[in-house]
């Protein structure tokens, strides 16, 4: 499996080994373990480039504060580490660095150096920068750092997997004229239609889980995602029902599965498909425990606990217990509310202006047109995955 694996590198090596049989003898041995993941991007899919003038000022010296990098000033720890390893002068400015100098200073390979007396491991900008900022997700990075990222580094399809993450090895593998690639980059629905027409006794039992999982996801409106969509780009409910796909694949059954607001942020056509998964798990022989306040899920509800009557110190009661018709019945704040029908306003306020969105395409969005009112409380409804 690791062959198809993006997150797995190839290994060789070779040397001795001792063997401890009778008198230990040394006896020569090969290691080879093969990986799926593309040398080139290391498995990310894309390359980065830098603008070398974000990095330092070339007409001062490291000591007059060159480098412009977060945390890198002339008095951090980096900063002393660049001026005291001793393979460029810290008083020349950058400009009149030599090529070796220069290559020093942006590309080292990692080496053990005494810096103020103490032993570090010295290595470049580039790769002590890919290593500490570009190993993280862009949206968990402090601002001026996200920033700096924006400013200073370009990614690109990587060339060679073409943004695949594979090694050509994995991609030349193919089943029916497709390859893992081409798999993953399918939607879900079209994936699920592919395997259903692989025809291979010897592998039958991998394929019915495989379609069983793959035809859940078409089940509850996930069809249009493809495999490789990474998971920071699916929103709060793509990703909820994922989890659920999960459990719903499993073949454990007596488990009870706790659910808090499940439904929270959904529309009310996903709650629908929220609730049909949620009546699966029950119906394999699980109980199913879920806290929530959309009256669509309480509906569903084969015993119902209302908790209350208010919320902090006035709560912590239970106001009542059974089913939804009872509740319904009962004379308590959710009781009232299950038939209650909210009327939106008749006059609503001017906006003061509009924020322009032209041409929007990111992530699934197609050429988007809108015109957001200002100084008014707007709503962006849609399915989860519309592209809101």
């Amino acid at each position: 499996p690791s062959a198809y694996s993006f997150n797995t590198a190839s290994v060789r090596a070779s040397g001795a080994i001792t063997v401890e049989r009778g008198a230990k003898k040394a006896v020569k041995a090969t290691y080879e373990k093969t990986g799926g993941m593309c040398p080139r991007c290391e498995g990310r899919g894309s390359v980065t480039d830098f603008d070398l003038t974000q990095l330092y000022d070339a007409g001062k010296s490291l000591n007059e504060g060159a480098l412009t990098i977060p945390g890198y000033s002339v008095d951090g720890w980096y900063g002393r580490i660049f001026s005291g390893c001793g393979f460029f002068d810290p008083d020349k400015p950058i400009r009149e660095f030599t090529e070796r100098e220069l290559h020093d200073l942006l590309h080292k390979e990692p080496t053990k150096i005494k810096v103020e007396g103490i032993n570090l491991t010295y290595e470049g900008l580039i790769p002590k920068i890919q290593k500490s900022f570009l190993t993280k997700d862009k949206e968990a990075m402090q601002p001026h750092i996200r920033a700096f990222v924006e400013r200073a580094v370009t990614f690109t399809t990587c060339p060679e997997c073409d943004g695949t993450r594979l090694s050509a090895g994995a991609r030349s593998s193919k089943i029916k004229g497709i390859s893992i690639a081409d798999a993953c980059a399918m939607e879900i629905r079209d994936l699920a239609a592919w395997v259903r027409g692989i025809d291979e006794p010897s592998v039958a039992p991998l394929l019915t889980a495989l379609q069983n999982t793959l035809d859940s996801f078409v089940e509850i409106g996930l069809g249009y995602l493809s495999l490789e969509r990474p998971a920071g780009t699916l929103s709060g409910g793509e990703a909820q029902r994922v989890k659920m796909i999960r459990h719903l694949g499993s073949s454990l059954t007596d488990v009870t599965y706790v659910f808090d607001e499940p439904t929270s942020g959904l529309h009310p056509h996903d709650i629908q498909r929220m609730n049909e998964l949620l009546l699966r798990l029950r119906d394999k022989g699980n109980t199913v425990l879920v806290v929530e306040h959309k009256p669509e899920v309480i509906a569903i509800a084969d015993h119902v606990v209302d908790l209350g009557p208010g919320a902090g110190t006035a709560g912590g009661a239970v106001c009542f217990e059974g089913t939804v018709e009872g509740l319904r019945a009962s004379d308590t704040a959710t009781g009232r509310h299950l038939d209650d029908r909210a009327s939106l306003k008749e006059t609503v306020r001017e906006p003061t202006g509009v924020l322009e969105i032209r041409g929007a395409t990111a992530n699934n969005l197609r050429g988007v047109d809108v015109d957001i009112p200002l100084g008014v409380l707007v709503a962006v409804t849609g399915v989860a995955g519309s592209g809101k």
